[in-house]
């Protein structure tokens, strides 16, 4: 065993404990990956399973993730009134360039919600103007 793998798997363990995961709990993660033992897991599933459990663990990465998530759908839902076309890869290249950074990852939490609220007053004013755009409106009761 390499030693980033020692490291992941003390580290693994450790957040467990944080997590509050009993022996029970730590079987069936491991049986959702197809192994016995935390040792026969490879970097990649102890760097995936590491950051579940950090998300377990840590409010701040919670909260980020929760922001992350109202991001994309105030984004879908721009786009959706915009009648465009969206996706998750286009969503966070639009979060990306409105946050001025290279990953969506790394858009610190305070951007996310100004960001979030930003997209979804955009979607209201977008809907509010359609109104007033829209052939069967009658202008007439808009003049003073």
């Amino acid at each position: 065993m390499d030693k980033q793998q020692k490291f992941l798997v003390k580290k693994f363990h450790i957040l467990l404990g944080k997590a509050g995961i009993d022996e029970c709990g730590k079987r069936a993660m491991l049986a959702s990956y197809g192994v016995g033992s935390s040792l026969d897991l490879g970097v990649r599933d102890l760097l995936d399973l590491c950051h579940k459990l950090e998300l377990m663990t840590s409010e701040k990465a919670r909260q980020e993730d929760m922001w992350r998530k109202r991001l994309m759908a105030a984004i879908g839902g721009y786009l959706r009134a915009m009648y465009q076309e969206q996706n998750a890869v286009r969503i966070k290249a639009i979060a990306c360039r409105a946050a001025d950074i290279d990953d969506f990852n790394r858009i610190p939490l305070e951007r996310l919600r100004s960001l979030y609220h930003a997209f979804m007053n955009k979607t209201k004013d977008l809907k509010f103007v359609d109104k007033f755009t829209a052939d069967e409106l009658d202008y007439s009761t808009l003049v003073n």
